[in-house]
């Protein structure tokens, strides 16, 4: 079971990232302004939060298989159509679809990984190894792909793996019945699991903050590469798979130290290694010290989403998907502002989103190091 879960999700992740990594690009080639390119990615952070807090009370009301089913072929069907749009607001429209898919998928997923295994951070990070090595192979390809066949290539090939995917869950994970959709309902019960727990609630806070920060620094990652460092798109590519790269050598083994000294602690050290090394990418020229800073990001990031999956473990045994659904959705919603104001300070200076990122982030630290858990 665990390992038909582990092909499905990193085929889906190779796919969203060959079509997304360098999305920036593609809208900026459209017209776009930089500053509705963040509105864009706004709205698709915003449409990921809202469906997160529904699906995990949808996985835990009617099990894992209909949210993963609904995630994988809503992400197959935005990506390959826009392989054929020309249109801004459609083209708008199908991103945040992309995004949506994404996460419906998601809480069904980590739910399961609990479930079959033995509920680790350990555990998490073996899921995370493999979603981050379908990861770097979309963000890898996605460049060169781009060069050969043009942004309608990588859409196409991009779902074309979301749609395996799909087709592999209804193979491997099929259930009988009918399903009724309650989408309100489950919003609600997602809201009730933050109202009934203070310690999720300010966990929400602080990891929200830390979004605004993270979404800040990593929008116009690929604008600054092509604008100020004189980076091709595969090169752009290589840069932000050996980000992925960082991530999937570090993930097991610091998931075993997640296990030893604990998951807030864990998220302390993440947050306070992302404050020193986001501000530095946009001073950059030298492209052997981007590559390194890439791989270093991704060893920080690495600590993160096992952390967090422990600490919801914690809190939350009988209600995990929703607990999962509820913390990604107000922190994708929160931190979705990062986009919309990357967007608007980038006008101050290309280094402005990176800088201020990190300060906003560093009081999500402050608050994260004052609040203790109560269970």
């Amino acid at each position: 079971m665990i390992l038909k879960l582990l092909t499905v999700a990193s085929l889906f992740n190779s796919g969203f990232y060959l079509a997304t990594s360098l999305i920036v690009l593609y809208l900026s080639d459209l017209g776009m302004s930089e500053f509705l390119i963040g509105i864009v990615m706004t709205l698709a952070r915003l449409s990921y939060g809202l469906a997160s807090m529904s699906s995990g009370a949808m996985a835990d009301r009617v099990g894992r298989y209909y949210p993963m089913l609904i995630g994988f072929t809503l992400g197959a069907a935005s990506t390959l159509l826009l392989s054929s749009v020309s249109s801004k607001p459609l083209a708008m429209l199908l991103v945040v679809l992309a995004w949506t898919g994404y996460s419906v998928y998601s809480p069904a997923a980590l739910a399961l990984v609990s479930e079959v295994s033995r509920g680790t951070a350990t555990s998490y990070g073996w899921y995370y190894l493999f979603v981050t090595a379908g990861q770097i192979a979309g963000q890898a390809l996605s460049g060169s792909v781009i060069r050969l066949g043009g942004y309608s290539l990588a859409f196409l090939m991009g779902g074309g793996l979301s749609l395996i995917s799909a087709a592999l869950t209804w193979l491997w994970f099929r259930e009988n019945g009918e399903v009724r959709m309650s989408p309100l309902k489950d919003f609600s019960r997602g809201v009730s699991i933050l109202a009934r727990n203070r310690y999720l609630s300010y966990l929400a806070a602080s990891l929200s903050l830390h979004g605004i920060g993270f979404t800040m620094s990593f929008t116009f990652i690929p604008l600054v590469a092509r604008l100020d460092q004189g980076m091709s798109e595969p090169r752009i590519g290589l840069a932000l798979s050996l980000w992925s790269l960082g991530n999937l050598l570090a993930t097991v083994p610091l998931g075993r130290v997640t296990d030893r000294i604990g998951g807030r602690e864990m998220l302390i050290y993440h947050l306070a290694a992302s404050s020193a090394v986001w501000w530095i990418y946009p001073f950059l020229r030298n492209e052997v010290l981007i590559y390194a800073l890439m791989l270093i990001q991704g060893f920080v990031g690495a600590m993160d989403l096992p952390a967090r999956r422990l600490i919801l473990l914690g809190i939350s045994d009988r209600e995990l998907a929703t607990a999962i659904g509820s913390l990604d959705s107000i922190t994708f919603l929160l931190s979705s502002l990062g986009n919309l104001l990357a967007g608007y300070t980038w006008y101050l200076g290309h280094w402005a989103p990176f800088v201020i990122g990190c300060v906003i982030n560093t009081l999500g630290l402050i608050l994260l190091v004052r609040v203790r858990p109560s269970y």
